[in-house]
């Protein structure tokens, strides 16, 4: 069996709750999982102290298990995105695009799209979190700037990990923007959300984790060469959706099943199982 912690959203700075982050903390110390998934957001405003606290918070999980992370929108500066979809002839491209990561990378990793394996288990980290771009732009205003989208270089990222890892290991995409419209939201996360699902659904895919809706939430569907289980984990932060709770997800995976456990916030007790999912893996469709 191998049993992975999914957590997204974490917020640091002023929607963080200190009781939350050290309960999580306390919970993942007492199972101690294989592998932590951090599926973004780790700031709110993006700034060299909130990352200076989530890099402290990380470096405290790391003591207990490995973890791969990858950037939320909340983690890039908005300035360097828009500066880089202004640049000529690439003169201004490159610098803005190094400045819109540049404080996630400093105090997190230099790596945006990094890759986890464990044994049974490989989960690759993908950047889709790009700010405002020609690639998640929509129809709604609204979606300026939160929308993310998958790249093509960085499908070659996944398929490059999948290829390296144990022919028997889970196979695991990992990104911050949900993919299923959300319960509460009604909104995709990606821009591109059905090429990205056949993209993944074609290499392997067995589970895709996310975050970004505030809202746990586990789907399965139907892409490309097989099924997909979606599994979103909520916020450890108080920017929680109405009547929702923090949680995370606790994933655990053998030779024959999938299982997604949503651990959700209760108050003067922590963090408690609030749903318990099951699937069948399918690695026979898994291509050779």
């Amino acid at each position: 069996m191998t049993t992975l912690v999914h957590v997204s959203d974490l917020h640091f700075g002023r929607p963080a709750v200190a009781e939350r982050l050290d309960a999580l903390r306390e919970f993942i110390e007492g199972i101690e999982p294989d592998g932590i998934a951090v599926s973004g957001d780790l700031t709110q405003r993006c700034t060299n102290r909130e990352f200076a606290q989530a890099s402290a918070y990380l470096g405290s999980l790391r003591e207990i298990a490995p973890y791969v992370v990858i950037p939320g929108n909340h983690d890039i500066r908005w300035l360097g995105a828009v500066a880089r979809n202004l640049g000529f002839a690439g003169l201004l491209r490159k610098g803005a695009h190094n400045f819109k990561y540049s404080r996630y990378r400093r105090h997190i990793s230099d790596d945006l799209s990094p890759s986890l394996e464990v044994p049974g288990a490989v989960i690759a980290g993908l950047n889709t979190a790009h700010g405002i771009s020609r690639g998640s732009l929509t129809k709604r205003f609204r979606d300026l700037g939160v929308i993310g989208h998958v790249k093509h270089a960085d499908i070659q990222r996944v398929k490059a990990a999948f290829e390296a890892a144990d022919p028997g290991a889970a196979r695991i995409v990992m990104i911050h923007h949900n993919p299923i419209r959300g319960e509460l939201s009604g909104r995709h996360g990606l821009a591109n959300t059905e090429q990205a699902l056949h993209s993944f659904s074609d290499l392997g895919t067995e589970l895709v984790l996310c975050g970004h809706d505030h809202q746990d939430a586990v789907h399965t569907i139907e892409k490309g060469a097989h099924g997909l289980v979606i599994s979103t984990a909520g916020t450890i932060s108080n920017r929680i959706k109405p009547g929702r709770a923090s949680s995370f997800n606790l994933v655990e995976t053998d030779e024959d099943n999938l299982r997604i456990i949503a651990h959700s916030w209760k108050k003067g007790v922590g963090f408690v199982p609030s749903e318990d999912r099951s699937f069948p893996r399918r690695t026979l469709s898994r291509p050779t």
